[in-house]
């Protein structure tokens, strides 16, 4: 089982490299759309994308633009089992991974793709507001 996951994986690593999609020529409308069934392959170019054009919008409508796009890509997401799931998860990681190793860290930061949070500013919500604050596992 183990070797069918990784070959399917590496398989789908290998033609992610050789056939990137382009989504640059696509509209903000088409784009929202190819989230409801984009595959695991193409996802982390189009988040890529998706980005790209938030950067470049007012606040309230990027903000209205992720809300959509987020739905739409839980709607294609939704569909799955979970072993299936977690198969997509890494090969989007792994894609993700990929391009942002490409890319330097001002674009990095432009598009927000860095991850805060995981760091100093991680919250661990609901352990403070119990009625035993040293039970919080992050002291």
């Amino acid at each position: 089982m183990k070797k069918t996951i990784s070959l399917f994986i590496v398989s789908s690593l290998v033609a992610t490299l050789a056939l990137s999609a382009d989504f640059s020529k696509k509209s903000n409308d088409e784009i929202l759309n190819l989230a409801k069934s984009v595959t695991a392959q193409d996802q982390a170019d189009l988040m890529i994308e998706m980005r790209k054009r938030m950067s470049e919008m007012k606040y309230n409508d990027a903000q209205e633009y992720h809300y959509q796009f987020r739905n739409n890509l839980r709607q294609n997401i939704s569909k799955l089992n979970p072993e299936e799931r977690i198969q997509r998860r890494a090969i989007v990681q792994q894609n993700m991974q990929d391009i942002t190793d490409k890319m330097n860290g001002k674009e990095i930061r432009e598009l927000n793709l860095h991850h805060r949070g995981y760091s100093k500013g991680m919250h661990h919500r609901g352990y403070h507001f119990q009625a035993q604050p040293y039970d919080c596992p992050m002291r």
